[in-house]
């Protein structure tokens, strides 16, 4: 498990994420793009402790791969929803296996915001994540 702070700025004006994904390479990848805004990135390799950080940083969104080591992203964001204070949390889930729609209508019955497939446009990628943190960061004036 890496921590990461990729700002000056504070926490309360950055947002913080947990980026969950068992391929170290991966995780840090995710991390070095989500660390362009200026986000937080907190990395973690299993689905347990992805769910340990989540508990104690209260992220603003949470990226997960669906094949992890310990349980599968889907039941990572089960988890989260069942939880009064991470029901609202957004995720999103990535894979790099191949998807068929059963795969993606699965993650958002789990309760996912946004599902992609590796390798994924991070043009795209970034822009969805931007418009899913609208909707739970203060956006300044």
């Amino acid at each position: 498990m890496t921590s990461r702070k990729t700002s000056s700025i504070s926490t309360s004006t950055s947002p913080t994420i947990v980026v969950i994904d068992d391929d170290a390479a991966i995780r840090d990848s995710l991390k070095d793009l989500l660390a362009l805004e200026d986000w937080n990135c907190v990395g973690a390799e299993t689905g347990q402790g992805g769910l340990d950080l989540i508990t104690s940083l209260n992220p603003q969104l949470v990226v997960t791969d669906v094949q992890l080591p310990d349980m599968s992203g889907y039941q990572v964001c089960q988890s989260l929803k069942r939880e009064t204070s991470s029901k609202n949390l957004p995720v999103v889930m990535i894979t790099g296996r191949f998807t068929e729609p059963d795969d993606k209508v699965q993650g958002f019955e789990s309760g996912a915001d946004e599902f992609f497939s590796k390798p994924f446009d991070p043009t795209l990628f970034m822009a969805r994540l931007k418009s899913i943190l609208r909707g739970t960061t203060p956006q300044a004036a």
